[in-house]
């Protein structure tokens, strides 16, 4: 019958008859049932490296399968999950049909394909001058695919044209060198290495000049922030410091600005300024020494300077001045209010003398009124414009002649 196996069965007489009219020998003979014919047809499959082995499936054709037969055992491939990409052959395995078939296998290919992998560059910072930092990267896949597998490695590294003198900007970290062996499709999304402007801190000297003479030259230092070199490269500052104070200057601090100090776009300059200082001018006065006559008028009191001098068209202000007293001696001249805030005075006092008037050897007298005998020293005689007093020697502390002789006092 149809589910009957293969083999030979007798074919046997059966209902087979005749009349009674004949004597019916029967020779019997036997139906072969043969194996069917039966084909299974591998599936060529793709698989991505690194993944497991897809199921490996086959088409069955042929007079096909019957009777609700089934083939047992399963197709095989030498492909495993550290097979590197490439065709490896679906062989029939252990796949096999009832020997109530002939089973005709046409194998195919499992096609192991690069592994998708995405490499993304870190973006990068460094400051001006300093050296690279490592170019470091993420790796990624696509949706639902892990990066690297199998213990796997990428090799070389990537690369930048930035340098310890590359300038402040944005530089392209490229791929360089990096990649991965022939099981991976690699996909290289680029960043930028951004090189920052190196701090700087320029620190102004604090300087100390005289009054009237030129200003010293402005001078820094240069520093940078802790753990930080300043200038870098054989970079040069530029320009200079810069203040007020002139030569006329007074007395007096004075700020030492920035000026036209200037660093290039490489580096953010911080400036700390200082103070120029003008001292006042060291200079030596000395009195000159000056006398007169007991009972006339003091003299204009003068004086020398040298020293360092006055500059800048200065002069001093005030007068000098003596110790009070008009009897006949030496009096100190002092300071007084001479001054000029500009300078610091050394001062030397003078000396000031006052002569005793001297004797008159001729004396012309004009006629008197009323005259007063001259006797002992105390009596006056006045001349006609009553301006000029006699008396007798040695009565008078401010004359220096004989006892008998006449000292004239105050006239002209």
């Amino acid at each position: 019958n149809l589910t009957s196996n293969v083999g030979a069965f007798a074919i046997t007489q059966g209902s087979l008859a005749a009349s009674t009219n004949y004597a019916l020998t029967y020779t019997g003979a036997n139906l072969s049932v043969t194996p069917r014919a039966l084909t299974v047809t591998a599936d060529a499959l793709t698989r991505i490296y690194g993944n497991a082995n897809p199921a490996l499936t086959f088409t069955v054709g042929g007079l096909g399968l019957v009777n609700g037969d089934m083939i047992s055992g399963g197709l095989a491939t030498a492909a495993n999950l550290t097979s590197n990409v490439g065709a490896f052959a679906i062989t029939q395995g252990s796949l096999a049909a009832s020997t109530n078939y002939t089973l005709t296998y046409t194998g195919a290919n499992l096609s192991v394909t690069p592994r998708p992998l995405m490499v993304t560059s870190d973006a990068l910072t460094r400051i001006y001058g300093n050296a690279n930092p490592a170019l470091t990267f993420t790796v990624g896949a696509t949706t639902g695919m892990s990066g690297l597998v199998n213990g796997d490695m990428l090799t070389g590294g990537l690369a930048t044209a930035a340098n310890l003198t590359s300038s402040v900007g944005a530089f392209a970290i490229t791929q360089g060198t990096l990649a991965a062996s022939t099981n991976y499709a690699l996909t290289y999304t680029g960043a930028n290495l951004s090189v920052t402007r190196r701090a700087l801190a320029v620190t102004a000297n604090a300087q100390t000049r005289i009054y009237g003479n030129p200003n010293p030259a402005l001078t820094f230092t240069v520093g940078a922030t802790t753990g930080m070199s300043g200038l870098v490269n054989g970079d040069m500052i530029t320009g200079g410091l810069a203040t007020v104070a002139g030569p006329t200057s007074s007395v007096g601090n004075y700020a030492i600005t920035q000026g036209t100090l200037a660093a290039t776009s490489n580096y953010t300059l911080t400036y700390n300024g200082a103070t120029l200082s003008v001292t006042p001018r060291p200079i030596t006065v000395t009195a000159n020494n000056l006398a007169k006559l007991f009972g006339t008028t003091d003299p204009a009191f003068t004086f020398g300077v040298s020293g360092l001098g006055l500059v800048n068209g200065d002069v001093l202000q005030g007068r000098l001045s003596r110790d009070s007293g008009e009897v006949t001696g030496t009096y100190t001249i002092r300071q007084g209010s001479l001054l000029n805030p500009n300078y610091q005075i050394n001062y030397v006092p003078g000396l000031f003398t006052i002569n005793s008037v001297p004797l008159i050897s001729t004396l012309f007298l004009s006629v008197v009124e009323n005259p007063t005998p001259v006797v002992g020293g105390s009596e006056r005689a006045d001349n006609q414009d009553g301006d000029t007093a006699i008396t007798r020697g040695g009565s008078n502390p401010n004359c220096s002649i004989p006892s008998d002789g006449i000292c004239v006092v105050g006239g002209e």
